[in-house]
């Protein structure tokens, strides 16, 4: 599962301040594309905390969604 692996690493750096401009968190996290792409939400205060774990999260299932796909194609390829 390297989806969240890679996706904890945005959120360090973002939580570090190495990310000045959010522009990898806005990558990788739904709930910073809603803040930034939906109208009157970036009025919104949704704390940081809240954007980390719904990135982590949200990857975390996509990556788990993925891994399943695969060992199913695999499975049926070997019949």
């Amino acid at each position: 599962m390297w989806m969240p692996f890679i996706v904890f690493l945005v959120v360090l750096l973002n939580y570090f301040g190495l990310d000045d401009y959010n522009i990898l968190i806005m990558g990788v996290s739904p709930v910073a594309w809603f803040i930034e792409f939906v109208p009157n939400m970036n009025r919104a205060h949704i704390s940081s905390f809240v954007i980390y774990i719904v990135a982590v999260v949200f990857w975390m299932l996509i990556g788990m969604l993925l891994d399943r796909s695969i060992i199913g194609l695999k499975k049926k390829s070997a019949e």
